[in-house]
């Protein structure tokens, strides 16, 4: 019974040091106008911006989220998400998926060609 204890707890000792040394992706997702983080856009995340713009307590808040329009949280956000409740029209993308890429991983470069600088122009 002791030797399976110690079995156990030798592995758990184990993932702990795997999980410690296997790189962890930062990147995040979030939905555009899911303000209160529910899962879903509702009216409900246009009332979580009005009482966050007016300082009053929200139980869930993510302000990413929130700022639909990518200007700075403010009172227009809540009407871009009623109006694409009321079906007007979604030029802000609600209800899509954005995924914030990790800051630590380079991002892909293309070459860029050389150019002798005595070459001549082709004519």
């Amino acid at each position: 019974m002791k030797r399976l204890g110690l079995i156990g707890l030798v592995l758990i000792c184990l993932m702990i040091a795997v999980s410690m040394i296997l790189p962890v992706s930062a990147a995040s997702s979030y939905l555009r106008g899911d303000a209160d983080g529910d899962g879903k856009v509702t009216i409900l995340d246009a009332t979580a911006i009005q009482r966050s713009l007016a300082a009053l307590p929200v139980k869930s808040f993510n302000e990413k989220a929130a700022d639909v329009d990518g200007d700075g949280l403010n009172i227009t956000d809540a009407t871009w998400i009623q109006r694409y409740l009321a079906e007007f029209d979604n030029i802000h993308h609600i209800n899509e998926t954005v995924t914030i890429p990790d800051p630590t991983t380079p991002q892909p470069t293309t070459p860029q060609p050389t150019r002798d600088p005595y070459e001549l122009p082709v004519v």
